[in-house]
C-alpha cells in the first residue's frame, strides 16, 4: 500500500509506540492550546475573548462521547503493551452474590483479591492485572485481565481456587483466546455500522461504559504493566527513527478536516501505521472504539 504523503517533513507528529507497532499522526494542524481554563464556583473564562461561561455538568461518561473513545484507546494501547504470550492470560468476569452498586467497595474487593491471589498462587511468577466495571441489571460486576508474563509454563488455575479467593460470588473464566484480538477486545467495546447478532455483545458492552458515572475511571491497572511509550517530534525525525529500527509502512487512515487553510484548500487529518519488518499484522480490522 503506497503513501499518500500528506505529513510533510517538518510537520508535528504524535507518535504511540505500543509494542511491535507505531502509529503516529500528525498535529500541526491541530489547536494544542487550550481555549478556556476553570475559575470557580463551576465557571470557566474565554481565554480569547474573556468570556464566563457555566461548566456543563454531566452524570455519566456517555454524554462525553470524545472522552470515552480517548480512554478506550488508552485502555487498548496498555492491553497491546502487555500481551506478549496467549498461554499465559486468563480472562475472567467476577461478580457479586448480591447486586451492589458501591464502585469503591467493588475496587476495594479486587485489590484485597489480588493480595490474595498474589500470596497463594506463586508458581508463575508476577502477577499483574487489567479491569474494567460493567453494569448489569442494578448491579456491576468486573471483568479483568490476568497476566502472568514471567511464567515459563502455560498457566492454569482451577476456577474452583478462584472462586475461593475472590470469596464475592461467582467467577467465570473467558474463552481461551486464539488471538490477540480476542485479549484486545475482551474489555474493550466497539462499535459498527449495523447491529447483527454477531456483533451486538459489543455494542451492549459500549451502552453499558456509558453509564458509568462521570469521574469513574474507565478501567483500572496494575503498576506494574508496561506502558506504551507517546511523544512528539517532527516527522523528519521520526522517519529516521523508523528505519534505524527496522518499522515499515503498514496502512494510513485519512481523515478530512472541515476546516480550510488560509488559501482555501482542504486540511487533512491523517494516522499512518507501523509493523516491524519481521511483524505479521494483527488482523484487527476496521472497527472503531467507541
Amino acid at each position: 500500500m503506497e503513501k499518500n504523503n500528506l505529513i510533510k517533513e517538518n510537520d508535528l507528529v504524535k507518535v504511540r509506540v505500543v509494542r511491535d507497532e507505531v502509529i503516529l499522526h500528525n498535529i500541526s494542524m491541530c489547536n494544542r492550546k487550550p481555549v478556556s481554563r476553570r475559575i470557580g464556583n463551576g465557571k470557566r473564562v474565554n481565554i480569547q475573548t474573556g468570556e464566563i461561561t457555566e461548566e456543563k455538568k454531566t452524570a455519566k461518561r456517555g454524554e462525553s462521547l470524545y472522552s470515552l473513545l480517548e480512554s478506550n484507546i488508552k485502555l487498548q494501547d496498555l492491553i497491546k503493551e502487555n500481551t506478549v504470550n496467549l498461554k499465559h492470560i486468563l480472562l475472567l468476569t467476577f461478580t457479586y452474590r448480591e447486586k451492589t452498586l458501591d464502585i469503591k467497595k467493588i475496587n476495594e474487593d479486587f485489590k484485597s483479591f489480588m493480595k490474595r491471589l498474589r500470596r497463594r498462587i506463586t508458581e508463575f511468577g508476577t502477577i499483574e492485572y487489567i479491569n474494567t466495571l460493567e453494569l448489569d441489571n442494578g448491579g456491576y460486576h468486573i471483568h479483568a485481565i490476568i497476566f502472568f508474563n514471567e511464567s515459563k509454563k502455560i498457566v492454569y488455575i482451577p476456577d474452583t481456587i478462584i472462586a475461593e479467593i475472590w470469596g464475592h460470588g461467582f467467577i467465570k473464566f473467558g474463552k481461551k483466546p486464539k488471538t490477540k484480538k480476542d485479549v484486545y477486545y475482551y474489555v474493550t467495546p466497539h462499535l459498527s455500522n449495523e447491529v447483527t447478532n454477531k456483533n451486538s455483545h459489543m455494542h451492549y458492552k459500549a451502552l453499558m461504559q456509558m453509564e458509568l458515572p462521570t469521574g469513574q475511571n474507565l478501567y483500572r491497572y496494575s503498576k506494574g504493566l508496561k506502558k506504551p511509550i507517546i511523544h512528539t517530534d517532527t516527522y523528519e525525525n521520526v522517519k529516521k527513527y523508523l528505519k534505524e529500527n527496522s518499522y515499515v509502512f503498514e496502512r494510513e487512515n485519512v481523515y478530512l478536516n472541515p476546516m480550510q487553510s488560509h488559501r482555501g484548500n482542504n486540511l487533512y487529518y491523517c494516522k499512518e501505521y507501523y509493523k516491524k519488518e519481521e511483524t505479521k499484522s494483527y488482523g484487527l480490522g476496521k472497527r472503531t472504539p467507541i
